[in-house]
């Protein structure tokens, strides 16, 4: 069965912070627009804006941006400071490292109000589901889901977020292990190992960056006598710290900064030093690097920037991505009273124990016995690694000989044009759009809410250009329903002053049909 639309429909695949915000910024477009619009968001968790970043239920994870650069409106930069006074926190303020799951509730707020304001025009429909194959119609894509769903797009938004954690590191006997925990942020995975009272009550912690950060505030809040945490990683590094008073960053002028690694190096490290040296931190100075790094990036050779992922990113990411003020002192009273140890070692071998858990040896020879093992290392990389089956079909060869996309630098995305895929012929003919997480090959920094932000807005335009250009019915009609609330985990805001909440909320949670086309 095949039902039509009233207005042309866009699908935006992931439904977390980046595929929010793609919805956000097309409401508001079409709005400005007075167009009508049929928004389907794809994702295996029908709640929009939480995804593995911002569904944390733990106060203790923090968001590690200040509020002041967490707003989804590029015009207003003070607005998520301003929803977090209103709803939650009478004394936020711009430096405030927020929790993490109220972004998601800030952000689930921010597009139902845009639904509001676009008086019935957009139409939001969340399905449950995984996208797993793109086709390409003449002036069309059909979206394939897991279940045999096809859904007919005039345009497709690919807002994927990072991959899962990877465990290539992680010994056969590991990988088999009931005591291995080899993706955290699987709801209830870290309740688990804070209730269980069997077994050896250390834990293993593989990876020392801001993911060892958040487990280790979990399992610190409900220790178990005598639990020691102990983390490792290669470098034994952990993330630096944000300052205490956060300091404007210095953006530098690269106009003359050249286009190779070397010089590159040279010039970052003396804008590092020469910002240090004036403002007594060098924080300001990693801060404005970030705001010219994607035009760096553009300008180095593929080996250049195999070279700069080789030899600098760990060092840049850990000046990069740094530690709340409160997360590093929490990180601190634990490594000073001796519940928690970070070194440097690689796990070699691992035995189950007859009682539960593991002993595990390390490649410093160091062995000891742990309850669980919990993987902490990040998200996979390559994108050819994912296994994601909507990557997988992307980077599939079809009739013709022609690929739908193709990776970018070391496989950290896809190639795109001004966010638009790019096919294995060179061509951005296909309606499909990329934009956060798979768009690193092509920008390097591309992961963080300042800069998808931007992102959404710009593709919001263009994809809304090239359906103006095809044509299509120019509004929806209004659904006459009403609603009486919008819930926030902070408040409930009354939304009956709303005009035309009623269609905002009710197609929020509407359920699609089997199959949809036009």
């Amino acid at each position: 069965m095949i039902t039509t639309a009233a207005g042309p429909r866009v699908v935006v695949v992931g439904a977390g912070a980046a595929g929010a915000l793609m919805t956000l910024h097309l409401a508001r477009a079409a709005a400005q627009r007075s167009s009508g619009l049929d928004v389907v968001v794809v994702d295996p968790v029908s709640t929009l804006g939480a995804g593995t970043a911002f569904g944390t239920r733990d106060e203790a994870h923090l968001l590690n941006v200040p509020a002041a650069g967490m707003s989804a409106l590029p015009e207003d930069p003070a607005h998520f400071v301003a929803w977090r006074r209103r709803t939650c926190a009478e004394t936020a303020g711009p430096d405030e490292f927020a929790p993490r799951r109220s972004y998601a509730q800030y952000l689930d707020h921010t597009v139902r109000s845009a639904l509001a304001n676009a008086e019935g025009r957009v139409r939001l429909r969340v399905r449950a589901g995984t996208a797993v194959q793109l086709d390409r119609r003449a002036r069309s894509v059909l979206v394939g889901l897991d279940d045999g769903t096809r859904i007919q797009a005039d345009a497709v938004v690919l807002a994927t977020g990072l991959s899962r954690p990877g465990f290539s590191w992680a010994p056969d006997e590991l990988v088999r292990s009931d005591f291995f925990i080899a993706d955290p942020w699987v709801p209830g995975a870290l309740d688990v190992v804070s209730r269980d009272r069997t077994g050896p009550a250390d834990v293993l912690l593989v990876g020392t960056g801001l993911t060892m950060v958040d487990i280790a505030a979990t399992l610190g809040q409900r220790p178990r006598k005598g639990r020691v945490l102990h983390a490792i990683s290669r470098s034994g590094v952990r993330p630096h710290r944000h300052a205490a008073v956060i300091a404007p960053p210095v953006i530098p002028d690269v106009a003359d900064w050249g286009s190779s690694i070397a010089e590159l190096r040279r010039r970052m490290a003396a804008h590092i030093s020469h910002v240090e040296a004036t403002t007594g931190d060098w924080r300001p100075g990693v801060d404005g690097l970030r705001h010219q790094l994607s035009t760096l990036w553009s300008r180095l050779s593929e080996s250049d920037r195999m070279a700069f992922l080789a030899e600098d990113a760990g060092a840049w990411n850990r000046m990069r991505h740094r530690m709340p003020p409160r997360s590093a002192e929490a990180l601190d009273g634990l490594l000073q009273s001796r519940r928690l140890t970070v070194n440097a070692a690689t796990v070699q071998r691992v035995r189950a124990l007859a009682g539960g858990g593991l002993h595990v040896t390390l490649d410093d020879g160091s062995e000891r016995d742990v309850g669980w093992v919990i993987n902490a290392t990040g998200p996979r990389t390559d994108i050819r690694a994912w296994n994601n089956p909507l990557v997988d079909n992307l980077l599939r060869t079809r009739t013709g000989g022609v690929r739908f996309g193709v990776v970018s630098t070391a496989g950290l995305g896809l190639r795109t044009r001004a966010g638009r895929l790019v096919d294995s012929r060179g061509r951005t003919t296909a309606p499909v759009w990329a934009l956060g997480a798979l768009l690193r090959g092509d920008l390097w920094e591309s992961t963080a809410i300042p800069e998808i932000r931007m992102q959404a807005h710009a593709l919001a335009t263009a994809v809304l250009d090239r359906l103006d250009a095809v044509g299509g019915p120019d509004q929806w009609p209004t659904d006459p329903r009403r609603s009486t609330s919008v819930v926030t985990r902070c408040q409930t805001i009354d939304v009956k002053t709303m005009t035309h909440a009623a269609s905002a909320t009710h197609a929020i949670t509407e359920p699609m049909s089997p199959t949809i086309g036009r």
